[in-house]
C-alpha cells in the first residue's frame, strides 16, 4: 500500500451535556469518513470544549472557565479514550481524537492529543508551545515529539500553534515523517491565517502532507462571552510540477458547517517530489552552511 485515505473534520462545537453524546457526536463522523473509504481521520484541537454543557452546579462564565477546565473537563479524558478505541475498533479506522484536557502526574494541566489505532493502540502528543490564555490557565507545554506510523506514512501531530514553529517539523523530518496531521482551535480570522499559513509552509519547506482540523461555530459557553471557534479544513502538499497543485492545496472544506473532508494522499508521488526537487527541497539543503551559522 502506497496510498492513505485521509478524512479532517471541521467539527460544530456543540453544547454536550453528556459524554455519551460527545461520543456519540464522533462516531456519526467517523460513520461519514468511512464509508468514505477513509483510513484514518482527523478530529480538532480541544474537541471535548462542549462538554462544558454538562456542567449543571453552576453558571459557566469566564470567572468560572480556569477551573472548568481544569477540574472538569480532565474527569472525561480516560473516558473519552475509551470512546475513540470503540470508534476506531468499530470503524476499523486510525482516529485522532483531536486533543483534550488532562492533568499529568504532576498535576499540570496539559492539553493532549490522542492517535487511536484500530488494534486498541493508544499513543498521544501534548502541545509544546501555548497561547497566552493556556498559560493564564496554568496550563504546561509538553516536552517530546511523537513519531508515528499510519499506514504508509511516517507522521506526526502538530497541534494548532505547534504547526508555527519550523523547528519541530524539522526534526520530525529528521526522524522520517513525512505527514504531519494538525489538530486547531482558533477563535478570530488573524488565528486562521497563522494556523493556515504554518501549514502551507510545512508542506512546501518540508515536502510533506499536512493535514488541518478546525473546531468551528459556538454553543453559547462561557455565559457572558462565548467562544467563537472558526477556520476550515484544510490537506495540503508540497509545490511542485511533481505533485502538479499551483497552490499545494490538496482539499479544503468549501463552507462553514460542520463536515467530513477527505483526501487520497499518494506516498510514491510524495518521495518522487522529495528525490527530485523542482525548487531546492530538502536533497537541496546546505547543512554544513546552517551548521557555520550557529557556530
Amino acid at each position: 500500500m502506497t496510498s492513505l485515505t485521509a478524512a479532517t473534520v471541521q467539527l460544530e462545537l456543540r453544547a454536550e451535556s453528556t459524554l455519551a453524546d460527545f461520543v456519540a457526536h464522533l462516531d456519526d463522523l467517523a460513520r461519514v469518513a468511512a464509508a468514505q473509504g477513509a483510513d484514518v481521520m482527523l478530529f480538532p484541537e480541544l474537541a471535548s470544549t462542549g462538554l462544558l454543557a454538562s456542567i449543571t452546579d453552576h453558571d459557566v462564565t469566564t470567572s468560572t472557565v480556569a477551573s472548568d477546565y481544569r477540574q472538569v473537563l480532565p474527569t472525561y479524558t480516560d473516558a473519552i479514550i475509551a470512546g475513540l478505541r470503540g470508534i476506531a475498533d468499530r470503524h476499523q479506522i486510525t482516529v485522532i481524537g483531536g486533543s483534550h484536557n488532562r492533568l499529568a502526574e504532576d498535576g499540570s494541566l496539559r492539553n493532549t492529543a490522542y492517535v487511536v489505532h484500530p488494534d486498541g493502540r493508544v499513543e498521544s502528543q501534548d502541545k509544546l508551545h501555548l497561547t497566552p490564555q493556556e498559560h493564564a490557565l496554568g496550563a504546561v507545554g509538553g516536552d517530546r515529539l511523537l513519531v508515528t506510523s499510519v499506514g504508509p506514512f511516517t507522521a506526526g501531530v502538530l497541534i494548532c500553534a505547534d504547526i508555527q514553529f519550523p523547528e519541530l517539523s524539522r526534526y520530525l523530518v529528521h526522524r522520517g515523517v513525512d505527514l504531519i496531521f494538525c489538530p486547531s482551535l482558533t477563535w478570530n480570522r488573524r488565528g486562521v491565517h497563522r494556523v493556515r499559513t504554518g501549514c502551507e509552509a510545512r508542506a512546501i519547506e518540508n515536502q510533506l502532507y499536512v493535514v488541518m482540523s478546525p473546531l468551528i461555530g459556538h454553543n453559547g459557553l462561557p455565559l457572558d462571552a462565548p467562544m467563537h471557534a472558526v477556520g476550515r479544513a484544510l490537506v495540503t502538499g508540497p509545490v511542485d510540477k511533481t505533485i502538479g497543485i499551483n497552490d499545494g492545496i490538496l482539499a479544503e472544506a468549501e463552507s462553514d458547517g460542520e463536515q467530513v473532508l477527505v483526501t487520497t494522499l499518494d506516498r510514491d508521488l510524495l518521495a518522487a517530489s522529495r528525490r527530485e526537487p523542482e525548487a531546492p527541497g530538502l536533497a537541496l539543503r546546505r547543512l554544513d552552511l546552517y551548521d557555520s551559522l550557529y557556530a
